[in-house]
């Protein structure tokens, strides 16, 4: 049983870091389109990647913090 519990856990992390990754590229591109659109047009857009990078961040701040490594720590091995 404990072997499945470990199981889940490394995979759970494993998409927790994927998810991550993901996150962080599309952010990345994002701002990266919206600064040459503000500087090809020589004007102020507005920042649209906020919502990705506030939004998606708080997400996965929540999904870091009460992941299954968090929910798991208080059953202990006995």
């Amino acid at each position: 049983m404990p072997e499945s519990t470990e199981q889940t856990r490394s995979a759970s992390g494993l998409a927790r870091r994927i998810v991550t990754i993901l996150w962080a590229v599309v952010s990345g591109v994002q701002f990266v389109i919206w600064l040459l659109m503000s500087l090809i047009s020589m004007s102020f857009k507005a920042p649209f990647w906020l919502w990705t990078v506030g939004v998606g961040g708080v997400l996965l701040a929540l999904w870091w913090y009460f992941g299954s490594d968090r929910r798991g720590a208080g059953s202990g091995s006995e």
